[in-house]
């Protein structure tokens, strides 16, 4: 009977990876019980005028009942795209 012995080389890789560190990784920091985390920074955001026109235009544009109507249909799962109508304009507009 053959024995595996430490010379064998697939044993010795894989005894060498189970005992390797994972490349760079860290431990993680322990947070004591009842500490508190910081607060991670806001992002700051800024709307431009035209943005702001625009939306404020833009109200009287819309047909509610339509919308309403696309509502209730994505709801009960009746709503279906023609991806050829959808494809068809995009390649319309895009020239």
């Amino acid at each position: 009977m053959k024995s595996i012995g430490s010379n064998n080389t697939v044993v010795g890789a894989y005894q060498r990876m189970a005992i390797s560190e994972v490349g760079g990784a860290k431990p993680q920091a322990r947070v004591e019980p009842g500490a508190q985390e910081p607060a991670p920074r806001a992002a700051q955001v800024s709307i431009s005028n035209q943005a702001r026109e625009l939306s404020q235009s833009s109200e009287g544009d819309i047909d509610v009942k339509k919308v309403n109507a696309l509502k209730s249909a994505i709801q009960a799962g009746t709503f279906h795209v023609d991806a050829h109508a959808v494809a068809t304009r995009l390649l319309d507009h895009s020239a």
